[in-house]
């Protein structure tokens, strides 16, 4: 049976919590009126979104001048700011319930990461158009990702959103202001790099996330989420990292998901998050939108420009260009980024393998993994603590035949080796974080990521939608084929995988469940 998701019932809030107890509810005007289904409208105006550090002058007087008019409207209207952010906290915090379940709706850590963003980023554009009255108004999206040297730099927090007041938010990190580095890999704690190996960092994170490990639409926009499941079943992979990472390293109100809203660098983070999808299924392969009906036909209510209840459905959302609106080109050289190796990490690891080069390192693969024990997959009553170190496990790779038979449309090439972290369980009101390698069982708090074994990671956003001291549930899952390639162990039968919390990620107990592999 067909299960999409979909709007609840907006009479219907309760209790969100967010940070300091600085409001009781995130609610949307709760009338009862019927939403109007979405339509497009084609006689729109292409509408193209710029790289926030690469705007004019006349065009940064009318973004402040957009936020200024929607900071006047009164807080009752569903189009002012105060009334904006409040959707994003609604959403993320709990604040419904899914229609006919007792299931809490959360729009993280699953398929609808992704489109949900996508449909609040054009209400709210939309609403900035109308108070301008320009419907050539278009969101910028900060440039993070691009980590090119010249000026302005593209990969810190854009001057647009410190030199004028209604894009101002006081709350941010003071530490992270122009010319620190986004740390595409923050974890709560300053990570003591330079400019260059920051960079580099932030380069094989986009890497990792984006192309080598997101082959498949599952593993890049997250688990299934339909009518009547837990909320929150597994992130995909931009949404794990860097989306999350640039929230905590932002900080303040961004550094929470109930309050991110109040800044308006958010709506401008989520535009580049946003465009990354664009990016992504321009790589080809198998990189293209989800076809469940579940997924195309679930459906968000939102307020529009005119302060009506619009219907939304996913599959409207799946084209920037229906929705009338485009990027600015810029380049991402992360597309082709080429990890450096391990010689140039921090000392004192010891490397299974490394970039497929025989070595007297890979030669001990074989004692090695008779030294490190198997976890093993789920089973009732176990599971591991991180308690703050790292954690190794043998993993089994499973034989690949079986699964190309049970998927014949699926080419070998095509075919994807997943890495399954099950019963992964955070304090969802605490950063926490930890990185994934393979075969390199010596990994800690202190190795670089720009290296060939690193395969991927896991980071919470505090979120208190499930309450104060509750559990994020989820499954982290990574896809692993060119990463075995490129270690030159695509043949072996187990590798070794070794967990690594980082930053305030040691603070807090990280729970996993299981670890196997699988093919997709």
């Amino acid at each position: 049976m067909a299960s999409p998701i979909q709007p609840p019932d907006l009479t219907q809030c309760q209790k969100a919590d967010v940070p300091g107890g600085s409001s009781p509810k995130c609610c949307l005007p709760s009338d009862p009126v019927k939403a109007t289904d979405f339509q497009i409208d084609a006689s729109l105006p292409m509408r193209v979104r710029m790289a926030s550090h690469l705007l004019d002058a006349a065009y940064i007087t009318k973004y402040n001048r957009a936020y200024e008019l929607m900071r006047a409207l009164p807080d009752d209207d569903p189009r002012s700011f105060s009334q904006q952010a409040s959707v994003h906290c609604a959403f993320c915090q709990s604040a419904y319930l899914q229609k006919n379940s007792n299931e809490k709706l959360q729009i993280h850590f699953s398929w609808l990461f992704y489109p949900w963003h996508r449909w609040y980023l054009y209400f709210h554009e939309r609403i900035l158009a109308k108070m301008l009255n320009d419907d050539t108004f278009a969101l910028p999206f900060w440039n993070w990702d691009n980590q090119a040297i010249f000026s302005p730099l593209p990969n810190v927090i854009p001057a647009v959103f410190i030199e004028n007041p209604a894009l101002v938010d006081n709350t941010r990190a003071p530490s992270h202001q122009p010319p620190t580095l986004v740390d595409l890999t923050y974890s709560g704690k300053p990570g003591g790099l330079d400019p260059e190996q920051q960079r580099a960092e932030n380069n094989n994170l986009m890497h990792q996330e984006l192309v080598s490990g997101a082959k498949t639409p599952s593993l890049f926009f997250g688990q299934a989420y339909r009518a009547g499941d837990a909320n929150a079943p597994g992130p995909g992979s931009v949404e794990r990292a860097p989306h999350t990472a640039v929230h905590l390293w932002t900080g303040g109100d961004m550094g929470n998901f109930g309050t991110a809203g109040r800044d308006p660098i958010f709506y401008s983070h989520h535009a580049n998050v946003d465009r990354l999808w664009n990016v992504w299924k321009s790589l080809g392969g198998r990189r293209k939108d989800i076809t469940d009906p579940d997924w195309l036909n679930a459906e968000f209510v939102f307020y529009d420009e005119n302060a009506t209840l619009i219907k939304v459905k996913v599959g409207d959302a799946v084209s920037t260009e229906k929705l009338r609106y485009t990027y600015q080109n810029v380049p991402n050289p992360w597309i082709t980024h080429i990890s450096s190796p391990l010689s140039i990490s921090i000392a004192g690891t010891k490397p299974v393998s490394s970039n497929g080069v025989a070595s007297p390192a890979a030669a001990e693969a074989t004692s090695l993994l008779e030294e490190i024990e198997e976890f093993g997959e789920e089973v009732e009553g176990k599971f591991k603590q991180l308690a703050g170190s790292a954690f190794q496990s043998k993993v089994k790779r499973p034989v690949k035949d079986l699964f190309k038979t049970l998927k014949k449309q699926i080419t070998d090439e095509e075919l994807e080796e997943v890495l399954v972290i099950q019963g992964v369980e955070v304090p969802s009101d605490k950063i926490s974080k930890f990185d994934v390698f393979i075969n390199l069982p010596d990994a800690n708090d202190k190795t670089s990521i720009n290296i060939p074994e690193f395969a991927g990671t896991f980071v919470n956003v505090p979120h208190l939608g499930m309450g104060p001291g509750m559990n994020r549930k989820a499954t982290l899952r990574i896809g692993i084929g060119d990463k075995l390639e490129q270690l030159g162990i695509k043949d072996v039968s187990s590798i070794v995988v070794t967990l690594v919390p980082k930053g305030q990620g040691k603070d807090v107990p990280i729970v996993i469940k299981g670890i196997k592999i699988e093919y997709e």
